[in-house]
């Protein structure tokens, strides 16, 4: 069996811009890493917790 040669098949675009995402009801977003998690209850101050989650956005490549 051959290895598939990887493409590099960009599909989307990073933008600078940035959009901030609150938790849904009785969740608060927890930070660790870099990355964003979910958890149950509302949000109080503490190790990790953010109020509002910083995504930034993207957009799919145009076929023409």
């Amino acid at each position: 069996m051959r290895a598939k040669k990887y493409t590099n098949t960009k599909k989307l675009s990073i933008s600078n811009k940035k959009v901030s995402v609150p938790p849904p009801s009785g969740y608060h977003w927890m930070e660790e890493q870099g990355r964003y998690y979910l958890m149950e209850g509302d949000y109080k101050s503490h190790s990790g917790a953010v109020e509002e989650a910083t995504f930034k956005t993207a957009t799919h490549s145009q076929k023409t």
